[in-house]
């Protein structure tokens, strides 16, 4: 089965890579499309249905290819978990998983809740601000999971 594996590699590296590229290149532009509704109302929650949409359809099935690609890597013996860059981007992937799960996804909905109530208002800046934070964090956390990946320093 190992041997069957390693003839998959290419295959596996190309669907890894475009894989991390759409969750990645989908992530950065939440920022973006938030920042240009502005506090219209219905630009606002345009913008994070649109956001929303994204993850569930695009970026999320993308970092799951990317975690199966992945093992499915490490499992073919071209790779080992007990290489530090591995088991850092691996850690560092369940973090921004779990951070994911349990604070952005509420993060974004208090967002769209205080959107719908007065996106002019104090309440709506503050969950605006929490949410930018918390993808550029996710963004950064991210990119160092690039940075070993591709560095590979240890």
């Amino acid at each position: 089965m190992l041997d069957a594996l390693q003839a998959w590699i290419p295959l596996l590296k190309l669907v890894h890579i475009l894989s991390v590229i759409v969750a990645v290149g989908a992530n950065v532009t939440y920022a973006f499309w938030l920042r240009a509704a502005g506090r219209d109302r219905e630009r606002i929650l345009f913008a994070i249905a649109g956001v929303r949409t994204l993850d569930r359809r695009l970026a999320n099935p993308a970092y799951g290819l990317v975690l199966v690609s992945g093992l499915l890597m490490v499992l073919s013996g071209a790779y080992s978990f007990e290489e530090g860059w591995i088991a850092t981007a691996i850690v560092l992937y369940v973090i921004v998983a779990a951070l994911g799960i349990a604070v952005f996804a509420p993060a974004i909905r208090r967002q769209l809740a205080e959107a719908e109530r007065d996106p002019a208002g104090a309440a709506y800046g503050a969950a605006a601000a929490r949410t930018q934070q918390l993808g550029w964090l996710t963004v950064g956390v991210v990119a160092v999971i690039v940075i070993l990946m591709v560095t590979r320093p240890f």
